[in-house]
C-alpha cells in the first residue's frame, strides 16, 4: 500500500470518527443527557459547505493560482467529487428500504448530507499517486460535454432558484404578522426551550396555505409561517417545536445542497428522487426528535396534527405535512416507532468509503507534445540539463556523461493531455527527473510511466501541472541514454512486531568503469548533519539490503562506533541480490561498499547510513 493511501486513508479515518462521534453527541444532548449549554438541536452536518468552498475557490482563487488554475481546479472538483456523489446517492436510494427499518431517522438523514465534505478529498493532504482509470476524451467533445453540461447545470440551477423566489413571494405576499398574544408566548417558550441562537424568526400567517412551514435560507428573513386555522395550546408547542428543530438543524441548507447536487448531475434523473427521499428523512428526523419520549396519547395526537391538511414544500421550506406518500411513511414510523439503533457507525463507514474511492477517475482531453506542455514552443536548444536524477543517483551536468540532447528531444516528442485531478503520480514505479536552465526561467520534470509533472519556476504563482501520457513511457530507450545507477533499498525489522524502518542508504561513492575509463559521478566523505538514519531507544534489529543491480563483488559492511571499528565481507556466492546483518543496540555508522554489473559498465558504490539512539548526545 502506498504512503499516500495510508495518508489519505488515516485523514478519512479521523472524518469517519468525528461524524459518527458528532452524532453520537447531537443524540445525547437532544435526550437531554449532555450539559443543558448552548443550543440543544445542533445541525448533523451542514448543508452549505460544498458549495461555500466552490463558491470561495471561484472568488478567491484567481488571487492565488491565477484564473487559468482556478478554472481547471473547479474543473478537477467538480469532475472528481459530483460523479461520485451521484453514484453515492444511486447506492444509497437501493439500500434506503433497509436502512430505514433499522437505523433511526436522524442517522438516515445525515446519511444524505455527508458528501458535503468530498471537497476535502481535493487537497493536498489527501492526494491519492494516480487514478485508476483514465478516460480519453478525443478532439473538441470536451468542450462539447462541458458546455452541455455548464448549460443544464444553470438551468436546472436558476429555475429552482427563481422557483424558491416565487413560491416565498406568493407565500408571503398577503401573510400577515401574528398578534396573538397568547400564540406568541408560546412561541417565545419554545424558543426558549430549544435555546436558537440569533434567532430573529417571525411568526405569519396567511390563507396562502394549508400547513405550518418554514421558509427561507437565512434566520434574518425566515419566517414561520401559519395557515388561518385554529389550533390548539399543544398542537401550537407541537407545531413550533418541529418547525424550530428544522430551523436549529438548517435543513433548509440541507434542501440547499440537495438542489445543487441535483442542479450538478442533471443528468442523472435517480438525482430528482434522491432529493424527494432526503427530504422525507429530513421530515421524519424532525418528527422522531418531536416525540422522544412521547406517550402514545402525544404521538396519536401529532398524527392528526399532520393529518389535517396536505402541505406543499416547494423551494427551500419545511413543512409540517407533505406530500400523500411522504405522509404514510412518516404516520407509520410516529404510530408504530420500534426500535432502531443511533447508526451512528454507518454514518462513519459510509464517509470513509466515500472518501477513500472518490478521485480515482480521470479525464485526458486536448492534444499537445511535450514541446508545448514542457518547452512552451520555445527552441530545445535553449534549454540546458544541469541535473537528470534517476533510480539510486543524480547526475551532475549529466551532458558530460549521457546525451542529455537525445532525452530532450525525446521529451518534446512524447503526446500529452490535460488530466483532471490532483494526483502526485508518484507510486514506487521507475522516476526520471530533470532540471532544465533556460533563458525563460527554470524547468523542473518530472517522467514517470503515464504521466508527466511540469513546474516552471519562473511563473508567478510555480505550480505543477501533470499531464497523461497516452503512449507509456519507452523506458528500455531512456535506460539507453540515462541508464540507471545503483542504489540499496534497507529494511531494518525487529521481533517486537512493530512497523519495520524502509530507507534508501545514502549514495557517498559511485565510480563507473568502461572500456578501460573510469567516470567519478561521487566521491566525498559525509558531514555529520547529513546521511539518512533511522532512531531508536531498543535497537536490537536485523538489517536487508537489497540492491537494484547484479553484484560483481563481495559486499563489505563496515560498521564504526564509539567504542569500535568492525569490518564483515559478506561473500558473492551467498550475497545473491542482498544482505542481511544483525544491528547491535547502539548508535552506529554504516558503509556498504561493493561493485555491480550496469547496462554501461561496471559501477563502485559505497553506500552509508546511520543507526542513532533517541535523545542521545553522542550521535555518530
Amino acid at each position: 500500500m502506498s504512503t499516500d493511501l495510508l495518508g489519505k486513508g488515516f485523514m478519512a479515518f479521523i472524518f469517519s470518527l468525528a461524524f459518527a462521534a458528532s452524532l453520537c453527541y447531537g443524540y445525547d444532548r437532544e435526550n437531554g443527557t449532555e450539559a443543558e449549554k448552548g443550543q440543544k438541536y445542533l445541525p448533523m452536518i451542514r448543508g452549505c459547505l460544498l458549495p461555500t468552498v466552490l463558491l470561495l475557490l471561484l472568488i478567491i482563487g484567481p488571487l492565488f493560482y491565477g484564473r487559468a488554475y482556478t478554472f481547471k481546479r473547479l474543473l478537477n472538483t467538480c469532475i472528481a467529487v459530483f460523479p461520485h456523489i451521484s453514484l453515492y446517492y444511486l447506492v444509497l436510494l437501493m439500500v434506503l428500504p433497509f436502512i430505514r427499518k433499522h437505523i433511526c431517522a436522524r442517522t438516515c438523514s445525515a446519511l444524505w448530507l455527508i458528501p458535503n465534505y468530498l471537497y476535502i478529498t481535493q487537497t493536498s493532504y489527501m492526494q491519492t499517486s494516480q487514478p485508476r482509470l483514465v478516460l480519453q476524451v478525443p478532439g473538441k467533445l470536451p468542450v462539447i460535454l462541458m458546455v452541455i453540461w455548464v448549460t443544464g447545470f444553470t438551468a436546472v440551477f436558476l429555475w429552482n432558484i427563481a422557483g424558491h423566489l416565487l413560491f416565498r413571494r406568493k407565500i408571503l405576499k398577503y401573510s400577515v404578522p401574528v398578534t396573538d398574544l397568547a400564540v406568541l408566548e408560546l412561541f417565545q417558550k419554545e424558543l426558549e426551550e430549544v435555546k436558537l441562537k440569533r434567532s430573529g424568526i417571525q411568526l405569519a400567517v396567511t390563507e396562502e396555505i394549508s400547513a405550518p412551514l418554514t421558509i427561507g435560507l437565512f434566520r434574518r428573513s425566515m419566517r414561520i409561517v401559519l395557515p388561518e386555522k385554529q389550533y390548539s395550546e399543544e398542537e401550537f408547542q407541537l407545531i413550533f417545536r418541529h418547525e424550530l428543530i428544522h430551523i436549529s438543524r438548517e435543513d433548509s441548507w440541507a434542501k440547499f445542497f440537495m438542489m445543487f447536487c441535483m442542479a450538478m448531475c442533471w443528468f442523472n434523473p435517480l438525482m430528482w428522487l434522491a432529493m424527494k427521499k432526503s427530504a422525507e428523512d429530513a421530515e421524519r428526523s424532525c418528527d422522531e426528535t418531536v416525540l422522544l419520549g412521547a406517550d402514545e396519547s402525544k404521538r396519536r395526537q401529532y398524527a392528526e396534527l399532520i393529518l389535517k391538511a396536505a402541505g406543499d414544500e416547494r423551494g427551500f421550506s419545511t413543512c409540517l405535512s407533505a406530500s400523500a406518500a411522504a405522509v404514510r411513511y412518516r404516520l407509520k414510523a410516529i404510530v408504530n416507532p420500534g426500535k432502531r439503533r443511533t447508526g451512528a457507525i454507518v454514518v462513519g463507514a459510509s464517509f470513509f468509503f466515500l472518501c477513500m474511492t472518490c478521485g480515482y477517475v480521470s479525464l485526458a482531453y486536448g492534444e499537445d507534445t511535450g514541446a508545448v506542455t514542457v518547452f512552451r514552443s520555445h527552441s530545445l536548444e535553449e534549454f540546458t540539463a544541469d541535473e537528470i536524477t534517476v533510480s539510486g543517483g543524480e547526475y551532475v551536468n549529466g551532458r558530460d556523461y549521457i546525451d542529455a540532447e537525445a532525452l530532450t528531444q525525446y521529451i518534446a516528442e512524447l503526446p500529452t493531455q490535460e488530466m483532471t485531478g490532483d494526483y502526485s503520480c508518484s507510486n514506487n514505479e521507475k522516476t526520471l527527473s530533470l532540471f532544465y536552465e533556460s533563458p525563460y526561467g527554470d524547468v523542473n520534470v518530472e517522467v514517470y510511466t503515464d504521466y508527466i509533472k511540469v513546474l516552471h519556476l519562473n511563473d508567478e504563482h510555480m505550480l505543477w501541472h501533470a499531464y497523461y501520457l497516452p503512449e507509456p513511457v519507452d523506458w528500455e530507450y531512456v535506460d539507453s541514454i540515462v541508464p540507471p545507477l545503483p542504489q540499496a533499498e534497507v529494511l531494518l525489522s525487529d521481533d517486537t512486531g512493530r512497523k519495520p524502518h524502509h530507507i534508501y542508504a545514502t549514495v557517498t561513492k559511485l565510480v563507473r568503469k568502461q572500456d578501460g575509463k573510469c567516470v567519478i559521478f561521487k566521491d566525498r566523505e559525509l558531514q555529520s548533519n547529513e546521511g539518512i538514519g533511522v532512531y531508536g531507544k531498543e535497537l536490537d534489529m536485523d538489517a536487508a539490503v537489497t540492491f537494484s543491480m547484479p553484484l560483481v563483488s563481495n559486499v563489505e559492511i563496515l560498521a564504526e562506533t564509539w567504542e569500535d571499528t568492525s569490518v564483515h565481507t559478506v561473500p558473492l556466492e551467498s550475497a545473491s541480490d542482498g544482505i542481511t546483518f544483525q544491528v547491535p543496540s547502539r548508535p552506529a555508522h554504516y558503509t556498504i561498499t561493493a561493485s555491480f554489473q550496469g547496462t554501461n559498465g561496471i559501477y563502485e558504490a559505497a553506500f552509508v547510513f546511520h543507526v542513532h539512539v533517541s535523545g542521545a548526545d553522542n550521535d555518530v
